[in-house]
């Protein structure tokens, strides 16, 4: 498991593309900010678990019959990590980079379907007056307050220690979340370091010491299809 997070430990997080693209970066910033940074895919199929992987005793998996499962609310936990000697509240991000995958709502054969999402901002138009109204030469994109077409980056939340049983107030409703499909052809987990202790060095350590396992859970609703 510490080969494991020495393997997905990235010594500038800032530098990373899905940070750079999807993550709100957080402030101020030294100009090297490591993190531990997992990579991982998502899978909703008859036998197998949320991983993808053979299913097996104490396993979880969705449900293969409903054509959509998405998500309303999500946590992470952190097992051990009440005795690394770490800050009480470390935040983390969790963003889906890959597509989200449904199955066809009207077909019986489990058909695939693929979809590359992007939240993208619609900027506020400006207000047209007159003077506007009288202009030939007058675009509506000339008067945009912001770009167009820029991602909605994910901001981070607070991950917890794992006390063995399951509270929902350490769950977050996090907008940029909500409606995603939990299936996913790829997914990254983002801890930085700064997040568990000022000293980033020290915090790694720590934490790949004293972590024996990091739990994520999705409170979901799912859409049956066949209509």
């Amino acid at each position: 498991w510490q080969m494991v997070l020495d393997t997905n430990t990235v010594e500038n997080v800032l530098s990373l593309p899905e940070f750079e693209r999807f993550a709100r970066p957080f402030f101020p910033q030294n100009p090297t900010e490591p993190a531990i940074v997992i990579p991982f895919s998502t899978r909703i199929n008859f036998g197998s678990n949320f991983f993808g992987r053979e299913l097996a005793t104490g396993d979880s998996a969705y449900n293969s019959t409903n054509f959509a499962t998405k998500i309303r609310s999500v946590g992470v936990w952190f097992e051990g990590y009440e005795n690394a000697g770490l800050a009480d509240d470390p935040q983390v991000y969790l963003v889906p980079v890959g597509q989200d995958i449904l199955r066809s709502p009207t077909g019986l054969a489990g058909e695939i379907r693929s979809f590359t999402l992007l939240d993208q901002v619609l900027p506020v138009p400006f207000p047209v007056g007159p003077t506007i109204q009288n202009d030939p030469d007058w675009l509506p994109s000339d008067q945009l307050t912001g770009s167009f077409g820029n991602i909605r980056r994910y901001s981070s939340f607070k991950a917890f220690p794992d006390s063995g049983d399951f509270e929902p107030d350490e769950t977050t409703t996090n907008s940029r979340l909500i409606g995603r499909s939990v299936w996913n052809t790829r997914w990254v987990l983002i801890i930085p370091a700064g997040t568990m202790l000022n000293d980033r060095d020290e915090a790694l350590r720590r934490f790949k010491e004293n972590v024996t396992d990091i739990l994520i859970f999705f409170q979901t609703y799912a859409y049956s299809g066949n209509k």
